[in-house]
C-alpha cells in the first residue's frame, strides 16, 4: 500500500457543534454500553461533538460508528438477570417499541427517539399557530397606517485582488404603500464618481438620498433587503438621509423570535424540516408589491379589487 493510500483508520474525525447535527450511525461509548443488548466500539472516534452535558456544562464527546461496534463480553445469562435487576422497562411510552437504546425523558414520559421528535414537532407546529395570530395582528396594524413596503437590492463591486471587500456600486429601492401603490423605483449611486461598473441609470447620491427620504418620510417601514447599507454609504458620502425609527415587533410567547422580515414570513408559513424539525425559510418574494402581497396574506385580508384592475400580468 503506498503511502498517500488511506485506510477506513486514517479518516478524518468529523466535528459537530449540536446533538442535533449528529447523525444516527455515531454515538458515545456510554450510548454502545447502554444498548440492549450492549456493545462496545470496535473502531476509533469517527467524529466528535461539543455540547452541553448533563450539568449544563460545555464538554465534547467523542462519538463511534454503530456499524464498527462489536458485542461486549457479557453472556445471554448475565443480560436476561441484568434486565430482571432494572427498574425500569424499555418500551416506549409513546409507541411501545422495545427499542435497543435507552429511553429518553419527554415531559413525564419516556419515550424512543422518534417519539421524541414527533412530540417536539408538534409542540414546535403548536407554538407557531399561536405565533401566527399575533403576525396577523400586526400586519393588520401596519397596513392600517400609512406604509412604506421597501425592496432593496445592491450591486456589489467586485473585491480587491487581495480579496478585501469594496464598497457597494449602488442600490436600488422600491417602495410601495399600504395599498400596493408604486411610491418610489430609484437606482442611487453608492461609489465616488470615478469608480467603474456602476449601472446605467444609477442616480448620484445626492439625489438618491432626497429621494429616498422623501418617500419614507411620515411612513412605518416594512423592508426587506438592505437598506441601512444603502443609508450608510450615502452617509459616507456626505448625503445622510433621516429616517424615523422602525416600528416594533411583538415579541410574543415561547421563544425569542427574529424580528426580521424573512424570519416574520418564515414564522408566518410555520413550514418545519421534518427531519430536522428546524424552521424552513421561504423563498423571498421578490419586490416591493409582492411583499406588499405577502403582509396582506399574513393580516388575513384580500387584496383589494382595484388594486388588481388593469393587473393581469404573471405572478
Amino acid at each position: 500500500m503506498g503511502p498517500s493510500a488511506r485506510t477506513p483508520a486514517d479518516k478524518p474525525v468529523a466535528s459537530y457543534e449540536r446533538w442535533s447535527d449528529v447523525p444516527a450511525n455515531l454515538v458515545t461509548q456510554t450510548r454502545l454500553a447502554d444498548a440492549d443488548p450492549p456493545r462496545r466500539p470496535g473502531g476509533p472516534a469517527r467524529a466528535r461533538v461539543r455540547d452541553f452535558n448533563w450539568r449544563g456544562k460545555l464538554e465534547t464527546f467523542a462519538l463511534y460508528d454503530v456499524a464498527e461496534s462489536v458485542p461486549t463480553a457479557a453472556t445471554g445469562r448475565q443480560l436476561a438477570a441484568a434486565a430482571q435487576r432494572r427498574a425500569t422497562g424499555r418500551a416506549c411510552d409513546g409507541c411501545g417499541v422495545p427499542g435497543p437504546q435507552p429511553l429518553l425523558e419527554h415531559g413525564e414520559r419516556r419515550v424512543c427517539a422518534a417519539c421524541r421528535h414527533v412530540a417536539r414537532l408538534g409542540e414546535m407546529q403548536e407554538l407557531l399557530r399561536v405565533r401566527r395570530g399575533e403576525l396577523a395582528r400586526w400586519a393588520s396594524g401596519l397596513l392600517a397606517g400609512r406604509l412604506a413596503v421597501v425592496w432593496v437590492e445592491l450591486t456589489e463591486a467586485p473585491p480587491t485582488e487581495s480579496g478585501r471587500a469594496r464598497p457597494p456600486l449602488a442600490g436600488r429601492i422600491r417602495v410601495v404603500d399600504e395599498a400596493g401603490r408604486a411610491l418610489e423605483d430609484v437606482l442611487v449611486r453608492l461609489a465616488g464618481p470615478r469608480t467603474q461598473g456602476t449601472p446605467v441609470g444609477a442616480v448620484k447620491a445626492d439625489v438618491g438620498a432626497a429621494r429616498i427620504g422623501r418617500v419614507l418620510e411620515g411612513r412605518r417601514r416594512l423592508v426587506w433587503g438592505p437598506l441601512r447599507a444603502v443609508t450608510d454609504r450615502l452617509e459616507t458620502l456626505g448625503h445622510p438621509v433621516d429616517l424615523d425609527p422602525a416600528q416594533a415587533v411583538p415579541s410574543g410567547h415561547g421563544p425569542v423570535w427574529p424580528n426580521d422580515p424573512a424570519s416574520l414570513y418564515a414564522q408566518w408559513r410555520g413550514e418545519l424540516d421534518p427531519a430536522t424539525g428546524q424552521l424552513r425559510t421561504p423563498w423571498p418574494p421578490g419586490s416591493a408589491d409582492r411583499l406588499w402581497y405577502v403582509l396582506g396574506q399574513m393580516a388575513g385580508a384580500d387584496t383589494p379589487a382595484d388594486a388588481r384592475d388593469g393587473d393581469q400580468g404573471e405572478c
